[in-house]
């Protein structure tokens, strides 16, 4: 242990918790396993475990979690890994399916599915009416209904009515967060919302050939453009509305210095905007809503990539991360947009992810 508390030994592999409780078994037993989230909400869990009890001499040989004891649908199952000091959850959910598998020539296995607390949300569909509420509101609404902790930093404007049609209340939480382009995450039962540009924590600094493995990022000019133009109808102002967001919208949504797409964009082709009718909004507020989230999720994925890390708890999505040694052009700082948490017998622990920015190093 060095001074200041830190262990120089730690544990790649994944412990779990069943409603609470420590069981070792199932992290000595687990040979697979891989947490996936991404910036749409629901995570989930697959993890597969050595299944064969092996009794003592005289006992027939039976399997070690076929009983209910230890693992059994709708059970809370908890997944930690010890990288630091301090055990750090990439996973909390319950148990939604269970399977085995029964190989040749090698021991049968238990194979756990589990979804996090948005997995109740999506089953059941309706309709309904929000009068008089904001995008705040409106989130604030659904997810208390669903049991959930809100916490909603994002606003947007105040609708007279916005109607639920035959939609599950996770495709409303959805569809209000993309249109304002923020983020919703889940921290056991605690929703938040926020701006993708609000993460106040430092970056979490990956290193080319050390701790980020393998990279691999495009920058593309397919889905940008140099304006988003909303249309629609003032029914109590008998009046056309239009609104619209350049590229100081997506200059605002780049976390670094550099060249956005649309800037890009307007060099070779200057007239490249988008006009959007159907989204009907009946205020200009409601428009100019649309035109800047549409034009920051455009300005956000024209930087993408996809890696791999050593294994790090603290990639969550909605993390920012700075990329080092891997060029002027692509070296900065990005936002994790999906993350998958992977352990397995050949490589251990290891971070999978997805990140984007909305600027290109100038390459100076």
């Amino acid at each position: 242990m060095t001074a200041d508390g830190m262990q120089f030994l730690v544990s790649g592999k994944p412990v779990f918790k069943i409603d609470g409780q420590v069981v070792n078994s199932l992290g000595t037993g687990c040979f697979r396993m891989e947490t996936m989230e991404d910036d749409t909400g629901l995570a989930s869990l697959e993890a597969v475990f050595l299944n064969l009890d092996h009794p003592d001499e005289g006992k027939p040989v039976d399997f070690l979690y076929f009983d209910r004891r230890v693992i059994d649908f709708g059970k809370r199952i908890e997944v930690t890994f010890q990288v630091t000091d301090t055990p750090q959850t990439v996973f909390q959910g319950v148990v939604t399916a269970i399977g085995g598998e029964f190989p040749e020539a090698r021991e049968p296995e238990l194979i756990v599915h589990a979804e996090d607390a948005m997995a109740p949300i999506r089953m059941r569909r309706r309709t309904r009416v929000f009068d008089s509420s904001s995008d705040a509101d409106i989130l604030q609404q659904v997810a208390n209904d669903a049991g959930l902790n809100p916490s909603v930093q994002l606003d947007g404007p105040s609708y007279v009515q916005h109607w639920q049609v035959n939609q599950s209340d996770l495709d409303v939480l959805r569809e209000r967060v993309d249109a304002l382009d923020g983020l919703m995450t889940l921290q056991d039962r605690d929703f938040h919302v926020e701006q993708r540009s609000a993460a106040a924590d430092p970056p979490i600094r990956l290193t080319n050939y050390n701790e980020l493995i393998r990279f691999s990022v495009s920058a593309d000019l397919a889905q940008q453009r140099t304006k988003v133009r909303v249309h629609g109808w003032d029914v109590a102002g008998k009046q056309a509305i239009h609104e619209d967001a350049d590229n100081d919208v997506a200059r605002a949504a780049a976390s670094t210095s550099g060249r956005t797409g649309p800037e890009i964009l307007a060099a070779i082709w200057s007239h490249a905007a988008e006009d959007l009718h159907l989204e009907m909004p009946a205020t200009s507020d409601e428009a100019r809503a649309f035109a800047k989230g549409a034009m920051r999720r455009r300005a956000r994925a024209f930087v993408r990539g996809r890696g791999i890390a050593n294994g790090n708890p603290a990639l969550r999505v909605g993390a920012r991360v700075e990329l080092v040694d891997i060029g002027a052009f692509f070296s900065g700082i990005y936002q994790l947009t999906a993350v998958r948490h992977c352990f397995d017998s050949s490589y251990g622990y290891r971070t999978h992810f997805e990140a984007s920015r909305a600027a290109l190093g100038d390459g100076s």
